[in-house]
């Protein structure tokens, strides 16, 4: 049986230590958990074991070849597989079959099993209709499942997933779930993630905090439970007048004749599976696509969070990339609005001079939401925003989005959480096929167990994740 451990490992970045003296191993067909606040060393230490990072100190072996030695580092490579924590990472190919494919070409497996794993895989996770398209042109769901689809077929002894899940919809986290069910007989998983559901699946699990890890007990794992609701603060007038809006993708429609109607100061959610077309009304509301026909009517400046805010930065220090925003507006004291923004989303005062390429990509994802907010948009537009958050980030998303109702600022909400949702958005609308299937109560929506089944989310009041 094989095995891949690391051994007295420390790493940092400069001057700052992230992991001291760690030790793990793991056999082909167990299940590891790994559990940690943002930026506590959890991905650094996936990549380590990866053999991508090279530790200061301690060794990283499978089955006894390192990945840091010349002669025989193939060897170790072809056995791991990755699933980057942003699936863009990881692609490389100019469509999807060519991308699932890649990895097992790279890993030597003969091309007539290639094929069969490709097509099996296709179908498996419902990715067919897309085998052609660009992987870069998926809704971010789709892309997760491509990237986890492309790790599978290179038939890896052990795989590496950097919160998966976080991106997926209802019908995908259910397939993820299966999937590793099925593959723990012939590889080693270990799973980095945020979701007690996903982690008490594991044989282990494992909390990094403080550069250190310790094993802990499934009773010790609890999910966020977020305060009481809050109200929002809704005026009468219109903010945002959609009618008969539509797009398509070359010759796909995504969006059907689309019509809705929102007030200043709302919260409104956006439910629906992959590639429903949530996303891409919310680029025709920020006006960064235009629509094929319809018409769009905004009464505020709207600013947007996309599902990865990581790509947004671009500048040599945080507290640079923030700024920006308010500064090509030309709104008054940029330094001032930065700052609090930063504060708004709990990133760290010793962090604001530090470039953002060395934060966690937890903190990365803070520090792109602090430069929207520093723009005070009067609509705001958050795609997926709860994807990756530690509970401390949970909490001050919370309070942030508080403040925001009292201010009146309308909110539009992207989510597959929809278990967090019901606490914030009373109302939600869930598109399906690019059309509007429901438009009300949030809390309607949820229990409504045939409906939810029919738009592919999950059903709070009783579902489960299933491996069956």
């Amino acid at each position: 049986m094989s095995s891949l451990s690391c051994e007295n490992i420390n790493f940092g970045y400069d001057e700052r230590e992230i992991l001291q003296n760690i030790s793990l191993s793991i056999s082909n067909g167990e299940r590891i958990a790994l559990m940690g606040s943002n930026g506590s060393g959890k991905t650094t230490l996936s990549l380590i074991l990866t053999g991508i990072l090279e530790p200061r100190y301690g060794e990283i072996k499978c089955d006894g070849v390192s990945p840091f030695d010349d002669e025989n580092n193939f060897d170790f490579r072809r056995r791991i597989g990755y699933v980057f924590q942003n699936p863009e990472d990881g692609f490389v190919a100019s469509d999807v079959v060519r991308e699932i494919a890649f990895g097992a070409e790279n890993f030597a497996v003969p091309s007539d099993e290639i094929r069969s794993r490709v097509d099996e895989l296709l179908e498996h996770f419902g990715l067919i209709p897309w085998a052609s398209k660009s992987p870069l042109t998926l809704s971010g769901g789709m892309k997760a499942r491509l990237a986890i689809v492309s790790a599978l077929a290179t038939g890896a002894d052990f795989i590496m997933l950097d919160e998966p899940e976080s991106f997926l919809d209802w019908h995908g986290q259910n397939l993820l779930a299966q999937s590793m069910d099925e593959i723990r007989e012939s590889a080693g998983i270990i799973h980095i993630t945020q979701s007690p559901e996903f982690a008490k699946m594991c044989d282990r699990i494992y909390r990094i905090e403080n550069g250190k890890i310790e094993r802990i007990e499934p009773a010790e794992v609890i999910d966020y439970i977020f305060p009481t609701s809050f109200e929002s603060n809704i005026a009468d007038d219109k903010i945002i007048e959609l009618e008969n809006i539509s797009f398509a993708y070359e010759d796909k429609t995504v969006l059907d004749k689309i019509s809705l109607s929102v007030n200043r100061g709302e919260f409104l959610g956006i439910v629906g599976e992959s590639g429903a077309g949530k996303s891409t009304l919310a680029l025709c509301v920020a006006n960064l696509i235009k629509p094929a026909c319809g018409k769009i009517e905004l009464n505020g400046r709207v600013s947007i969070v996309f599902q990865f805010p990581e790509r947004q930065l671009f500048a040599e220090t945080v507290l640079d990339d923030v700024m920006f925003g308010p500064k090509n507006l030309g709104l008054n004291n940029p330094d001032i609005l930065a700052k609090d923004a930063l504060k708004l989303v709990d990133v760290r005062e010793y962090l604001w001079n530090r470039s953002p390429f060395d934060l966690s990509d937890g903190q990365q994802r803070r520090v792109g939401f602090a430069g929207v907010l520093a723009t005070r948009p009067e609509i705001l537009i958050l795609d997926e925003p709860f994807a990756s958050l530690d509970f401390a980030g949970m909490d001050n998303l919370f309070h942030l989005l508080e403040e925001l109702a009292s201010k009146q600022t309308t909110v539009i909400i992207i989510t597959h959480r929809t278990d967090l949702l019901e606490k914030i958005s009373p109302r939600t609308i869930a598109i399906k096929d690019g059309s509007i299937v429901f438009d009300g109560d949030t809390e309607t929506l949820l229990q409504n167990a045939k409906l939810c089944d029919k738009i592919g989310l999950r059903n709070t009041k009783n579902s489960v994740l299933s491996t069956v």
